[in-house]
């Protein structure tokens, strides 16, 4: 195909916290939207996986995980299921965290059966990502060693697109509260266990699972979480996933910081990787159910579950993932661009950090209650198991 025609130039639009000049961060411009096309059809489809698959090297993914602890939200279907099962094939330890009891137990029935694994190694946490008050709950008991205290991987996939603007119980947009405040609280709680000196000190990692269509928008410094302009759901998740590679850029920075510090408690803790990539076009649920017209007219060009999720894995447990530079942002196993060219998205290191502190300061006033930190164990209960065949790790409470 040949490339797309020049940009035309950027509308003023003023932005009032910043002073500075932005687009419209929800609808894109024509110009965008042609660009993000052209790279849609030309590298997220299942054609651009195969074609970059001759280049991958097979087997750096596959190295047994055994000893190896991972938390993947979402776990129960779409490229969280495939991730998982590629995971439990080679022996690692995966802790499932999955808002829907039913959807995660029954996932995890058909991932052991698929996979032989011990059931001793694939643990079910039953996790609303977009509670501040669940997240803080689960994480804290997590940190606490209830299943073993060790995590050398966090992947950061669940997320959510609803089409109408909806507000939780804690004030926040529930695309906002999953996609992006959710994965800052999860991370940020689980950052001590990811941190634990490790004999060897290799690497932990936070891989999180973005989307091709942050490509649309520009971060919105003013308006995290929509609070004008909600028309279209798939505007409102692509800014959210736009916000999960600001996020990444900010987490990396922080642990550049750390560590060229250099004072002894820095020294001893493990360092901790992050990356943030997108699967390209993926057939998962997710996508049937949220965006039926788009799967109808790309099916033949959709990538499989496994596919999409390729790329998860390689930056989970490949070595050569971790000489790649930190916070960068991931496609078939290669470092893409965050922007695309003459779109006039890109975003500064100042806007990325008002980002993360905004969520900090947003996060840190919500709490959770007695009642969320004994009711939401999270950590399989004889309750939640009652309709399970196979055996499980029980609670210590």
């Amino acid at each position: 195909l040949p490339p797309p025609p020049p940009p035309p130039p950027p509308p003023a639009a003023h932005s009032a916290a910043t002073g500075a000049m932005s687009l419209n961060n929800r609808k894109p411009s024509v110009f965008t939207t042609a660009a993000f096309l052209y790279a849609g059809l030309t590298s997220f489809t299942k054609q651009a996986f195969e074609r970059a698959a001759k280049a991958f090297d097979v087997k750096a993914t596959q190295k047994k995980l055994d000893g190896q602890v991972f938390l993947v939200t979402g776990a129960n279907s779409g490229i969280g299921k495939a991730t998982t099962r590629d995971l439990l094939e080679r022996g690692g330890t995966v802790h499932m965290a999955c808002r829907s009891p039913d959807k995660a137990f029954r996932a995890r029935e058909e991932l052991l059966k698929d996979t032989g694994a011990d059931p001793s190694k694939c643990l079910v946490h039953i996790l609303d990502l977009s509670s501040v008050r669940q997240v803080k709950a689960f994480a804290r008991h997590f940190a606490r060693g209830v299943c073993g205290g060790r995590l050398d991987c966090l992947i950061n996939n669940a997320g959510c697109m609803v089409h109408k603007r909806e507000i939780n119980d804690e004030g926040n947009e529930i695309n906002f509260a999953t996609n992006t405040l959710g994965t800052f609280v999860l991370t940020e709680e689980l950052l001590p266990v990811l941190a634990k000196p490790d004999r060897q000190l290799t690497p932990s990692r936070v891989v999180t699972v973005s989307s091709g269509g942050a490509y649309n928008q520009k971060l919105d410094v003013d308006d995290f979480q929509t609070k004008s302009g909600f028309d279209d759901g798939s505007y409102i998740y692509a800014q959210n996933k736009r916000q999960q590679i600001a996020l990444t850029e900010a987490w990396a920075r922080k642990q550049a910081s750390q560590q060229s510090a250099g004072n002894s408690e820095v020294k001893k803790a493990r360092p901790v990787s992050f990356q943030v990539m997108h699967p390209g076009w993926v057939d998962t649920p997710a996508v049937r159910n949220s965006l039926p017209d788009f799967h109808r007219r790309m099916k033949g060009r959709l990538r499989t579950e496994e596919q999409g999720a390729d790329t998860v894995i390689w930056l989970a447990t490949a070595e050569e993932a971790l000489r790649e530079d930190p916070g960068g942002f991931y496609l078939d196993r290669k470092a893409q661009p965050k922007f695309l060219w003459g779109t006039f998205t890109s975003n500064t290191e100042k806007e990325s950090d008002a980002l993360f502190n905004s969520l900090k300061t947003m996060s840190s006033s919500i709490e959770p209650s007695a009642e969320h930190s004994n009711k939401y164990g999270y950590m399989q209960s004889a309750e939640s198991l009652k309709n399970v065949a196979t055996p499980v790790i029980q609670t210590k409470r």
